[in-house]
């Protein structure tokens, strides 16, 4: 599965024609979790391999890494619930679903949809002009 840009594309474009400010706001919120979730990620994994159980107190660490996987499990159920709201305003205005798979907080399905959110941030990045 993974995200259909064309209905993201044609949300973008109906927010934009009608200037209902708070629906931008909603569907830009929405959007822009995609990518902290990518960050919360980069940065639990980054910090992971610069921080070492040896480099600091072991406690210190075991406290950074579970703060760091909170974050980023905080950011995931976020997606998880922007993803359905973008589904939402695609079933409003009789689009395709921004993403045509299960979304759910349980497996496997949490992690498809994570793949999918990921891989429409990898291919915006590509594509910038």
């Amino acid at each position: 599965m993974e995200i259909c840009t064309e209905t993201v594309d044609r949300l973008i474009e109906i927010c934009n024609g009608n200037g209902d400010e708070f629906l931008q706001e909603t569907l830009c919120e929405a959007l822009e979790s995609f990518e902290a979730y990518h960050m919360a990620i980069y940065t639990m994994e980054t910090k992971r391999r610069v921080y070492s159980a040896q480099s600091m107190d072991r406690q210190a660490y075991q406290d950074m890494v579970e703060r760091l996987d909170k974050d980023r499990t905080r950011h995931h159920n976020s997606v998880l619930a922007n993803v359905n709201l973008l589904n939402r305003m695609a079933a409003a205005e009789n689009l395709k679903p921004v993403y045509d798979g299960i979304v759910s907080e349980e497996r496997p399905y949490r992690r498809e949809v994570a793949n999918a959110v990921l891989a429409y941030v990898e291919d915006i990045i590509k594509k910038r002009g």
